[in-house]
């Protein structure tokens, strides 16, 4: 992979800025918070005993207790506060920022394998000759979050890979991971400042690595967890593709509404807003989400599913992009502009062997329009995996 020296070292000196940047303030704020002996919490607490629905008496009790680390004393004053004056904002805010204070940590890991067939793995146009290939694939996930100092801090790392039969130069892999704090907001949600890594590599050489950081905010809405997440990457190629290096910021959502129609039933959003400025032209034979380019791309993925009983979940899909390149795609034309569309439809087969392994099938349909020949293509593509839960 080519490496620009000057440029990946203002990346890696931002990135590892923030890091510190974070890592003090937790360091401080566990300092600050430390537990210590306080006078004033029982002269609070006598107040509170002599009326135990005095909200001024209990609130004043509660801040002090959170202030001085007593977590437990706090919570339990709050929920108090909420059984007397259920509609008290503050209590429900701090309610839930203590709550996910001393939640215990938990670690989860996620493996899924398996195989498929694309009908045209190579993405390319009817004008083209278009071998389908069967491939296997393998997944990876860990997700981790626990307390350290005041807050808590979550770490997600993945990696994976796929192999074809006959289009080897699709054979593909990838490893990432993204780490930072939760830094309890207002209402229920927190701030989590992001710092993002990751490497793929295709047809046994490195396609690119990126380094960045970013922001996501995150609360239980609706009754379910939503996030809104600003992200930003600088992505390097490697030597032997013809695109460049450059950056590519996200803004995208994770959107859910439970029992939207039925009890057991949900609706998954995940809008994106992409920007890219990595120089040269797009890299060939790229899966479409992972287009390269200088180019604007507004879309998102939309899910729907019931889950019948505890073992059977059926859903349809679909993923719609629009993006509009900053270059022509032939030389005197007007500049590229691509429609991706890929209906789908998933059956989960639940708790088969134990109560975390799953069984799924996924149907895709795959259709890029777009005013480059080149780039237009449809493909038909299969998947059945088994998910295990860790």
């Amino acid at each position: 992979m080519t490496i620009r020296p000057g440029t990946i070292l203002r990346t890696l000196a931002v990135s590892v800025a923030l890091v510190a940047s974070v890592a003090l303030g937790t360091w401080s704020a566990s300092a600050l918070a430390a537990p210590t002996p306080d006078a004033g919490l029982r002269t609070l607490f006598r107040a509170v005993l002599a009326n135990p629905s005095d909200l001024e008496a209990n609130l004043a009790y509660a801040r002090a207790a959170e202030r001085a680390g007593e977590r437990r004393k706090a919570l339990a004053t709050y929920e108090r506060i909420l059984l007397n004056h259920p509609g008290n904002a503050e209590a429900r805010t701090a309610l839930a920022r203590i709550r996910r204070a001393v939640e215990p940590a938990w670690t989860n890991v996620t493996l899924s394998t398996g195989v498929g067939y694309n009908s045209n793995p190579l993405q390319r146009p009817d004008s083209a000759s278009r071998p389908g290939s069967v491939f296997g694939l393998i997944d990876a996930r860990f997700r981790d979050e626990r307390p350290l100092g005041w807050w808590r801090w979550r770490t997600e790392l993945f990696g994976g890979g796929s192999l074809y039969d006959k289009t080897d130069q699709m054979n593909s892999g990838y490893v990432g991971g993204v780490i930072g704090p939760l830094v309890p907001a207002a209402g229920y949600g927190a701030i989590r400042p992001l710092v993002i890594g990751g490497y793929r590599w295709l047809d046994g050489t490195d396609l690119y690595g990126e380094i960045g950081g970013g922001l996501e905010f995150e609360g239980r809405f609706q009754g379910a967890l939503q996030a809104v997440r600003l992200a930003a990457v600088w992505r390097d190629y490697g030597q032997d593709w013809s695109s460049d290096s450059g950056a590519v910021i996200d803004l995208s959502a994770r959107l859910s509404r439970p029992a939207l129609f039925l009890d057991n039933d949900a609706l998954f959003f995940r809008p994106r807003v992409r920007w890219s400025d990595v120089g040269s032209d797009p890299v060939p034979f790229l899966p479409t989400q992972f287009e390269a380019g200088k180019y604007w791309e507004v879309g998102g993925r939309l899910d729907y599913r019931i889950a019948w009983t505890d073992i059977i979940t059926t859903g349809l899909g679909l993923s719609l992009y629009q993006r509009w390149f900053a270059d022509p795609a032939t030389a005197g034309a007007d500049n590229r502009v691509d429609t991706y569309v890929a209906p789908g439809a998933n059956l989960t087969l639940s708790n088969l062997m134990t109560d975390s392994v799953d069984l799924r099938f996924d149907y895709v349909y795959q259709y890029q329009s777009s005013n480059d020949a080149a780039r237009e293509f449809d493909a038909h593509l299969v998947t059945g995996r088994i998910i295990g839960r860790f």
